[in-house]
């Protein structure tokens, strides 16, 4: 996937505090493994599911990549189904809803018409929107765009509404968006945030650790379980 560029206030803050440098540093090793990991899964067999994200989904925050949600799901996911589930990771660090229209959402098309039909879909982005002032007058629009896109049955999830200046009232605009139009498509939906506790935070107090990692995963299987139609049907 395209490296996007760190954005103005990442390189600000990272010349300010040595935690957040170190977080950033990830950027491109990540990056790098998922890489790997793609061109790997393709050539596999088994049932197929896309990731399409920012940096929580390239696993940004923990310093092994293998320790973020989306490796972490997939022994899971395997288990519970008993088939050999493969992941390709569309995220890119630093995206906003307009790259995943714009770049990942036009690969996973590719990706289909190539003939790897995906049966999981899974969407978790919007927080960077909401880290940029010129997105919020967009952010609920594009997020509407992005939805039509996406296939029936894909897994997407809330943005969070934690009380901060970040987007005034915008995350709440576009978490009624998502809502209503899961009303009328066959979304599954989840909040990745609904934490029990703030100790999962990476040093740089924004991105997930480990910990969080885990409660992410929590967090998210029960709308893959409701999708997949396996025994735990309850969804947050």
């Amino acid at each position: 996937m395209p490296r996007l560029p760190t954005g103005k206030l990442a390189r600000t803050l990272s010349r300010v505090s040595k935690n957040i440098h170190t977080i950033e540093k990830q950027r491109e090793p990540h990056a790098a493994f998922w890489d790997r990991w793609n061109a790997d899964a393709i050539t596999q067999d088994g049932p197929l599911w896309i990731a399409l994200g920012d940096s929580s989904s390239q696993g940004i925050g923990a310093a092994d990549p293998t320790d973020s949600w989306i490796p972490k799901m997939l022994p899971r996911l395997r288990r519970e189904t008993g088939q050999n589930w493969r992941v390709l990771n569309l995220s890119m660090t630093g995206a906003k809803l307009e790259h995943i229209l714009r770049i990942a959402l036009p690969r996973l098309h590719q990706i289909k018409d190539a003939g790897h039909e995906p049966e999981l879909v899974t969407h978790l982005a919007g927080a960077n929107d909401l880290m940029a002032p010129p997105s919020w007058a967009t952010a609920p629009t594009t997020i509407q765009h992005v939805l039509d896109a996406l296939p029936d049955h894909s897994i997407v999830a809330r943005v969070g509404e934690r009380p901060t200046l970040l987007g005034g009232a915008v995350p709440k605009v576009m978490n009624k968006t998502i809502e209503r139009e899961a009303e009328h498509r066959p979304f599954h939906l989840f909040w990745p945030w609904a934490w029990p506790s703030r100790d999962g935070l990476a040093i740089d107090k924004w991105h997930p650790g480990p910990k969080g990692y885990d409660y992410m995963v929590d967090l998210i299987w029960p709308a893959m379980a409701n999708r997949l139609s396996l025994a735990d049907r309850s969804v947050e």
